[in-house]
């Protein structure tokens, strides 16, 4: 049986991992599966943001596979010889206002600052979001502030005018009732690999995940409570989400189909290669190699696409 080990950033898989598990779907594979999850946006590096920071070296002690956001996937496989191996597309990314605060849209936060953890994506994805919506580069004012926890408590104090997060903290956001949402954008994710797996390897783990996707998006119904709790389980440690209405997140909340993991999706992630040399974080000649080895109608059929969506 084949080893692979993924440090990832994406909660939604935690769900996908343990139907995976439960199942028996990568051992049916030949595939001994180490996922690990990591709470996204709360890395410390060196440096002055996700640029100047070599984040994967950091990582590598887990596994030299990583499921992250497109942007850092990009910059990951420009400056070392690691390939993309992987594409697929997760819950939303939300800016959050204070309930309080005059801002209804993302147009009123022109000029106003978006707190971030500058080490993390948002550093890249945040800016290319912005400038989409029609923001000049003086009208855009990204912030460290740190982990989302931090966030949350920092858009409430108002030491920042709004924050911007990705799922588990979407949802907690969404449910938070200090909180306001004024936006939502697509959080593209890829996986990367320091070593090109063997095809089959790689086939059989994104083939065991696709078959737990397919179960879960079977019955969106039945797995709902179990996302619940594992929304409570990340937020019961921290003061800051003391505000969620879980009340009401179990009575309203709804979980929605998955998309599942596919093979590198060229021309998305040629489209933001542009926008990254465009703005000089990868250089002209990077090569961003990516896996073509890959039978992408094997592992998901064309028609089983779906875009997934945070409620």
């Amino acid at each position: 049986m084949s080893d692979l080990n993924v440090s990832h950033e994406y909660f939604t898989w935690k769900l996908v991992q343990d139907v995976a598990e439960e199942n028996g779907y990568f051992e049916d594979e030949g595939v001994d599966a180490d996922l690990s999850y990591f709470a996204p946006g709360t890395q410390e590096f060196d440096g002055e943001n996700a640029f100047d920071a070599d984040w994967w070296d950091d990582m590598d002690e887990d596994g030299g596979t990583h499921g992250v956001c497109e942007w850092n996937a990009i910059q990951e496989v420009s400056e070392t010889d690691r390939d993309i191996v992987g594409s697929y597309s997760e819950w939303d990314r939300v800016v959050f206002v204070d309930a309080a605060n005059d801002a209804e849209t993302i147009d009123d936060l022109r000029g106003r600052s978006v707190g971030i953890n500058k080490y993390a994506t948002s550093f890249y994805s945040m800016r290319e979001m912005l400038e989409n919506e029609g923001f000049d580069d003086d009208e855009i004012v990204l912030e460290h502030v740190g982990s989302a926890e931090e966030r949350f408590e920092a858009v409430k104090a108002g030491e920042v005018d709004s924050i911007a997060v990705l799922e588990p903290f979407v949802t907690l956001g969404r449910y938070d009732e200090e909180l306001k949402e004024v936006f939502d954008g697509p959080c593209r994710a890829a996986i990367t690999t320091r070593e090109q797996p063997d095809p089959e390897q790689l086939e059989g783990f994104l083939t065991a995940l696709n078959r737990a996707v397919a179960d879960i998006n079977d019955d969106l119904e039945g797995f709902t409570d179990r996302y619940v709790e594992l929304l409570e389980s990340e937020a019961a440690d921290g003061d800051a989400f003391g505000d969620v209405n879980f009340e009401r997140l179990h009575e309203e909340f709804e979980l929605r189909e998955f998309l599942p993991v596919r093979a590198p999706d060229e021309d998305r992630i040629g489209a933001t290669t542009e926008w990254m040399r465009d703005k000089g974080f990868v250089s002209d000649d990077a090569d961003i190699g990516t896996a073509e080895e890959l039978d992408e109608d094997e592992v998901i059929p064309a028609e089983d696409e779906v875009e997934t969506t945070a409620d």
